[in-house]
């Protein structure tokens, strides 16, 4: 009788074993979640309106001209401001930036020609009326720096500005009563490397600048500018601050001479920038 309770005992741990097996066979396996890469990061877009208020120091030679200087004081150029248009885009997120800037501007100004012995300077100077219409198109791309400074964002770029020049110049002494009128248009590109950087103090107010430099031979340009901004809402921003740039550049025009022109604007700059 007992042999028999120890069989069914048996029968019965065999049966409830092959049932476990059975359901653990049913069950789904458990496998370690795959790991997902990271999301790309949203872009961000920021149009920006500059009220650039600069000085402005300029040295232009068209033809067979002597070079004309006017260094114009902010105030006065206002007076003498034909146009202006100055605007900037830029993308970014997390990883990478992009921008375009551009001002356009129209200046009426007075010159001064002082030449060396034996040209025209020798009747005590020559005065000139200079009109400039030029536009700057700088566009870059870049992509962002590893800093260890918490609230800081560093992006390394590299990029091209365009500079378009229509330039009149009209010469005159009272001497002599001579007088001569002549333009000319030129425009060039010049390759940039720089920095962009924005560094948040808190929620609401920030830093942020920008410094670039290129060129070729017989050509060279620059610009710096560092602000204190403001965030405003969620979506606008005001900037306060200071901008600088810089450009030269010699062509040859063969028999007619060459056109020559150097010119540095630099003043203070307010901005109010929307992102969406």
């Amino acid at each position: 009788m007992r042999k028999i309770l120890l069989s069914s005992s048996a029968v019965l741990a065999l049966t409830a074993m092959s049932s476990a097996s059975a359901l653990a066979a049913d069950l789904p396996s458990l496998k370690e979640a795959p790991v997902l890469a990271p999301a790309p990061s949203a872009w961000r877009f920021e149009a920006t309106i500059n009220g650039w208020a600069p000085s402005l120091i300029a040295n232009v030679g068209v033809r067979n001209l002597p070079t004309s200087s006017a260094d114009v004081g902010f105030f006065k150029l206002l007076q003498h401001l034909n146009y202006v248009v100055p605007l900037s885009v830029v993308a970014r997120n997390d990883d990478f930036i992009g921008g375009l800037d551009l001002y356009a501007t129209g200046v009426t100004a007075g010159a001064s020609f002082h030449g060396q012995p034996g040209g025209l300077g020798q009747f005590g100077g020559v005065h000139a009326n200079l009109h400039l219409q030029e536009t700057v198109l700088t566009g870059f791309a870049g992509a962002r720096l590893a800093v260890p400074v918490p609230g800081l964002t560093l992006f390394g770029i590299a990029g091209a500005r365009y500079f378009g020049v229509h330039a009149d110049v009209t010469l005159s002494t009272a001497v002599l009563g001579y007088g001569v009128k002549t333009s000319q248009s030129k425009d060039w590109v010049d390759p940039i490397i720089g920095a962009v950087a924005r560094y948040d103090l808190n929620d609401t107010w920030f830093l942020k600048g920008e410094a670039d430099i290129g060129g070729y031979t017989n050509s060279l340009t620059w610009q710096t500018f560092g602000a204190l901004g403001y965030n405003w809402t969620p979506h606008t921003s005001l900037t306060l601050g200071f901008r600088a740039l810089y450009a030269y550049e010699k062509q040859d025009n063969g028999l007619a001479g060459s056109f020559r022109f150097q010119q540095t604007m630099l003043g203070p700059q307010f901005t109010i920038g929307y992102t969406f």
